[in-house]
């Protein structure tokens, strides 16, 4: 098959766990012999393509364009849309009042792919799309390194049996109840990550509180050696996130056994199933004390390993694909 994967203009600009997924579903549709582009609008012909995968709910007036030529369109949504009755309320306003909303446009995908069935009822739910639209695809990771040994992370940096955090700084990560986390605790705080833009003032406000126990060390790349043994060393990984759609985090350090506290809101309870502790975000002494029940992290990476790696993924993806273009 020929695949042509698009997403909204600006992605790539500070790329996070979306565009991880994006690349590594290329990858891992091209070990499996199917030839993917990143659409590039200055020389990419769109007809030269079987199927268009779009990622992300923004620039949706395209999608018309790509069922006009007759090609069959799969969207990845990326989304956890507010359900609430006024929201509601406003949607169907939205569709009286106006000629090109979303909900008008989201007719125009074949198949759209969330990475939870919560994700999937909460679209469904606003948007008003048959249940017959949908097919749950979630994130994966990567078969881990063999560990080596001497764990490259604590030789660079000194460091082990840290609390960790990995993932862009902005305020719906909540970096600050991480940090008073570690304050409070005693324990060291590891922040693997850098600035989301437009998020500088709530920087300043996490460096404000920052003792001799919170070390900020910038962006690693994803499935480097140095990231991948910054999670082995950790006590655990935390995500105190506003919600989650599907970890992609949590999913790289329960791989490798890391144990993982986990915000409770999103769909992560349907992914992580028991084998992590869930804690409300805002509620940091339940977090405070989930530090001290974790759960195992060989039985996390045993259940990561046996349902989540990208080969199992992007099998399903590919099932997907064929259907559409037979």
């Amino acid at each position: 098959m020929k695949i042509l994967f698009n997403t909204y203009t600006m992605a790539f600009q500070h790329p996070g766990g979306g565009e991880v997924v994006i690349l590594k579903l290329k990858d891992y549709l091209e070990r499996r012999g199917h030839e993917v582009k990143l659409f590039d609008k200055w020389s990419d012909k769109v007809t030269d393509y079987d199927i268009v995968h779009e990622f992300s709910l923004l620039e949706w007036e395209v999608w018309k364009d790509y069922k006009d030529l007759g090609l069959p369109l799969v969207l990845t949504p990326t989304a956890w849309p507010r359900n609430d009755l006024k929201s509601l309320l406003k949607n169907r306003l939205k569709n009286i009042y106006e000629k090109h909303n979303l909900t008008k446009f989201l007719k125009y995908p074949d198949v759209i792919t969330p990475t939870t069935s919560l994700e999937k009822d909460r679209l469904r739910k606003l948007y008003r799309i048959p249940q017959s639209h949908f097919n749950i695809v979630p994130n994966g990771v990567d078969l881990p390194v063999a560990n080596k040994g001497e764990n490259t992370f604590t030789a660079k940096y000194g460091l082990s049996d840290y609390l960790l955090y990995v993932g862009s700084i902005a305020e719906n990560k909540n970096l600050l109840g991480a940090i008073e986390v570690a304050n409070r605790s005693g324990n060291k705080l590891i922040v693997i990550g850098d600035v989301k833009v437009g998020h500088e003032d709530y920087f300043n406000k996490c460096k404000n509180l920052q003792s001799e126990n919170i070390h900020f060390i910038g962006r690693l790349q994803e499935g480097e050696e140095l990231l991948t043994d910054a999670y082995r060393a950790a006590k655990c990984l935390l995500v105190l996130s506003d919600f989650e759609t599907c970890s992609l985090v949590a999913m790289e350090a329960g791989a490798v056994g890391t144990p993982v506290l986990l915000t409770k809101y999103g769909g992560t309870k349907e992914v992580f199933k028991n084998y992590v502790n869930y804690v409300d975000p805002l509620d940091l002494d339940s977090v405070l004390n989930e530090l001290n029940n974790l759960k195992s992290g060989d039985d996390l990476r045993q259940f990561i390993l046996a349902n989540y790696t990208w080969n199992v993924i992007v099998e399903k993806l590919e099932n997907i694909y064929k259907k559409l273009i037979k």
